[in-house]
């Protein structure tokens, strides 16, 4: 998510501000945190928690405008132990002492005010299908550069706030409707709930970041996931079941191929 400085607090503002003319590109801030998450959960014993906060942030110029993304590598170790039970299985291998300081610590800084918001969402190997509600087909970003200077390999997806949360709230509208299954509604529901922790004139973003360097060419120009959950959707919407379900099992087996390299050696 990356919010308008311009609209943050005073304090929040001038920092950014601050920290813009010599920031240090995506592609350093985002290996930089990566090889420190690993020295951390290398070392005997094992760090899960870094120390202190991140001080970096990914920034963005829009028509003028800057936007800023912080990093929050503390917050979101804290989250996802939190969370472990249920989507990061792989943390259970902690020390069971690691992980309950790291839950003391989590609600120490709540009860100190810290702010538990997350900026950030992140899986691994998977981008849930209600991530890709809020965004057309069209505002899909793809270049397939080898990763170095100058030279970036992407696939993304931007889109303004207002249009996020008009496509949730269809969405979420439709899948109620017509699907028997709740997963599928209650992960659009939170998509849209955690929307509404931000500015309106916010900018939302999906980046495939790191899985894009495992992905073939190929792969990736034929990823059209936005567009088959959209087509989804409307289908749904209109009655035409058959259609909502090919365009859901297009985007099934295109995950299942990327869920496999998870479990490769």
């Amino acid at each position: 998510m990356f919010e308008p400085v311009a609209h943050l607090p005073a304090t929040e503002r001038e920092r950014w501000t601050a920290y813009a003319p010599s920031r240090p590109h995506r592609d350093h801030v985002e290996a930089a945190l990566f090889a420190d998450s690993v020295r951390r959960l290398a070392g005997r014993p094992p760090v899960p928690v870094p120390p202190t906060e991140s001080s970096d942030g990914l920034l963005l110029e829009l028509d003028g405008a800057l936007y800023v993304c912080p990093q929050q590598p503390r917050l979101r170790v804290w989250t996802d132990l939190a969370r472990a039970g249920d989507v990061l299985p792989l943390v259970q291998t902690l020390p069971v002492a690691l992980r309950e300081q790291a839950a003391a610590d989590l609600a120490a800084y709540a009860r100190a005010g810290g702010g538990l918001r997350l900026v950030t969402l992140s899986t691994a190997w998977q981008v849930p299908v209600a991530w890709f509600v809020p965004f057309a087909a069209e505002e899909r970003e793809l270049r397939l550069g080898r990763r170095g200077p100058g030279d970036e390999r992407v696939l993304r997806y931007r889109t303004p706030m207002s249009s996020a949360r008009r496509r949730c709230a269809r969405g979420l509208r439709a899948a109620r409707a017509h699907l028997q299954d709740e997963d599928v509604p209650a992960q659009i529901e939170q998509v849209s709930r955690w929307l509404e922790q931000f500015d309106p004139r916010s900018v939302v973003e999906l980046d495939y970041a790191a899985l894009v360097d495992l992905l073939d060419d190929a792969h990736l120009l034929g990823d059209d996931s936005a567009a088959d959950v959209a087509d989804g959707l409307a289908a749904l919407t209109e009655g035409d079941a058959l259609s909502a379900a090919a365009a859901y099992r297009r985007w099934t087996q295109r995950w299942h191929r990327v869920a496999l390299l998870s479990r490769a050696s």
